[in-house]
């Protein structure tokens, strides 16, 4: 999945001629898409057309540039076609409808008019298409704390059993439902199927600190029937979604108890998608191991509780975290959201926090943000006070709020931060706005007080921590296993989560040369190597892309591939119009750049 996301995000970037001129190739004879008829919202658009290309990536963007709509679609007979349902409640205006593949695509502009009467649920068969958001409407079943269903929004106050079990002593007032909304969650294409609403118990607990939680807990046949509904309809080649939604209060602790066993026979690729007022959860199954998690818990799958919350940050966290961005010139948008995953059976819990190189997908929504390339979310860590830059894309909603959709490979507190960090010698640098960029999304600092000098050398260990950073990766210094690289070493932790990601290895000798300066063709590689691990898969690329440079043959043959592949993916270009100079030595403002340009083609900035 990861691979068809990045082939979607790398189309993105270059068809909005973000990074790269050669973007502009649009109408090519490879690609050619067909005049889109106009529509109304929640009615079918067909998009299709003919290339040469074997496979296309396709995408629909709004009239605020945020996406509505993509997928890869096989080419047969020179022709393509790519038709999807627009939702419902989608907002008027002119669309781009943009295919094609690498350098060679062809766009197309729409009209569409929006629906009167805004929306609504889906359909009896309990999938969803539409991609935004409607309330719960009076014939949505509402489960009650006891798992009754009943049809009004808001259970009355000592809703009981009516199944025969024994009854559970009821709230003062009954938590808000579990039920479906008509949304596409994050990371996947797919028409996600809801989970039946009358088969999810609601209840009143308390977290680890006392705190009130809301548990939210469905049915294991009606999860397991859920799942495999999902992956048997047509989800057009995307990671089949199962949803589950609290229509609860923002601030309210939720914690979601999925039962293992209903998981742990899942299709393959499945994602469960969770959300609440506050934010949402996707995630995906293969970054759970049924068998350890068995193992360290000494008990069988039928007998344990995945626990997944969802946690707004309480006043005090808050307030700590306002302090550590005040310092930073930074200001919070909103408060902050713990997320967080364990199993449980048998009075024993296990932490699931860390994913390995999967990264798990989450959503905030907040207000305030008057530009993107000022905002951030960002990791908070309560031990240090410190932030880290977290991967995330903003997409403006049509309340005026606005969602940031991000990722990392593990569990943590998040906030979104909105910053304007700027460099005394920047003023009138041609790196100026793509630098301040990245130091307002905290991936990159000046070299001094107020300067970034931007045309100073860069080592192997800060462009190491470039990438890092870039990834939303954790620092590791136990992995920086190398002669010259101290455990003291402000790179130590760098160094490693670089050579733990695969980003970077060291030399022969056992060293790393963290202070070496790097070469164009090294930076090729370990840019490569980081594609690779935002994709989840190595990309190829043919030698015959370095075909214009006239010294290709001084490209290293351990970096050719990588060279290429940089090229072809527009974050490197040729210091001259037909010469790559593999040997030269990137001055920290190309370095920047050319990170800028990876992040964006990654899906990992806007």
């Amino acid at each position: 999945m990861k691979s068809r996301v990045l082939q979607f995000v790398m189309m993105l970037t270059l068809c909005l001629a973000l990074v790269a001129p050669a973007a502009s190739a649009a109408g090519s004879a490879a690609v050619s898409l067909d005049a889109v008829p106009a529509v109304k919202a929640g009615e079918r658009v067909d998009l299709k057309g003919s290339s040469s290309l074997d496979e296309i990536i396709v995408k629909v963007l709004r009239p605020d540039g945020s996406i509505v709509y993509f997928d890869i679609v096989p080419v047969t007979g020179g022709s393509f076609a790519a038709p999807f349902t627009l939702g419902a409640g989608e907002p008027g205006g002119t669309y781009t409808a943009v295919a094609g593949k690498g350098t060679q695509v062809d766009s197309r502009r729409f009209d569409v008019t929006a629906s009167s009467t805004g929306g609504g649920n889906g359909g009896g068969d309990g999938t969803i298409s539409t991609p935004t958001t409607a309330p719960t409407t009076s014939s949505t079943p509402t489960a009650t704390p006891t798992g009754t269903a009943t049809p009004t929004p808001t259970p009355a106050p000592g809703g009981g059993s009516t199944g025969g079990g024994a009854a559970a002593t009821p709230a003062p007032t009954p938590p808000p439902a579990a039920a479906g909304k008509p949304i596409t969650p994050i990371g996947s294409g797919a028409a996600p199927v809801v989970v039946d609403a009358s088969k999810i118990k609601v209840s009143e607990s308390a977290d680890g600190a006392g705190r009130p939680a809301t548990v939210v807990a469905p049915d294991a046949a009606a999860l397991a029937d859920a799942l495999a509904k999902a992956a048997k309809q047509d989800n057009h080649g995307a990671a089949p979604v199962v949803y589950i939604a609290f229509d609860g209060k923002p601030g309210q602790t939720v914690r979601f108890e999925l039962p293992l066993s209903a998981l742990k026979d899942a299709a393959a690729g499945m994602l469960v998608s969770l959300q609440t007022a506050d934010g949402e959860y996707s995630l995906p199954l293969s970054v759970l191991d049924f068998a350890a998690i068995a193992k360290q818990l000494g008990a069988p799958a039928v007998d344990i509780t995945l626990q997944i919350a969802i946690d707004p940050a309480g006043d005090d966290l808050n307030s700590r975290i306002k302090k550590s961005a005040a310092a930073l010139g930074a200001s919070p948008l909103g408060g902050a959201i713990g997320f967080s995953m364990s199993a449980a059976a048998g009075g024993k819990t296990v932490e699931l926090n860390e994913f390995g190189s999967t990264y798990v997908s989450r959503t905030l929504v907040v207000t305030g943000i008057q530009n993107g390339d000022h905002a951030t979310v960002a990791l908070y860590d309560p031990q240090t006070g410190t932030f880290s830059f977290v991967p995330a894309l903003f997409a403006k909603q049509a309340d005026g709020t606005v969602k940031a959709s991000f990722k990392r490979t593990g569990n943590s507190i998040y906030t979104v931060l909105t910053a304007d960090r700027s460099f005394a010698d920047l003023s009138g640098h041609w790196a100026k706005s793509d630098v301040e960029l990245l130091a307002s999304k905290l991936v990159v600092n000046g070299a001094a007080a107020g300067k970034f000098a931007p045309n100073g050398s860069i080592t192997r260990a800060e462009f190491a921590a470039l990438l890092v950073r870039s990834l939303g990766l954790a620092p590791d210094a136990s992995a920086a296993a190398f002669s010259d690289v101290a455990a003291g070493d402000w790179h130590a932790g760098a160094v490693g989560a670089a050579v733990k990601a695969k980003l970077a290895e060291g030399f022969s000798d056992g060293s790393f040369k963290p202070n070496d300066t790097i070469s164009r063709q090294q930076m090729a590689v370990m840019i490569g190597r980081a594609m690779t691990f935002a994709q989840g898969s190595a990309a190829s690329s043919a030698a015959s892309s370095l075909d214009g440079f006239k010294d290709k043959a001084g490209i290293a043959d351990w970096a050719r591939v990588s060279v290429a592949q940089a090229v072809d993916a527009g974050i490197l270009t040729g210091m001259t119009a037909d010469s790559f100079a593999p040997e030269a030595k990137a001055s920290r403002a190309q370095a920047a750049v050319m990170l800028k340009r990876f992040m964006q083609q990654e899906g990992l900035i806007g």
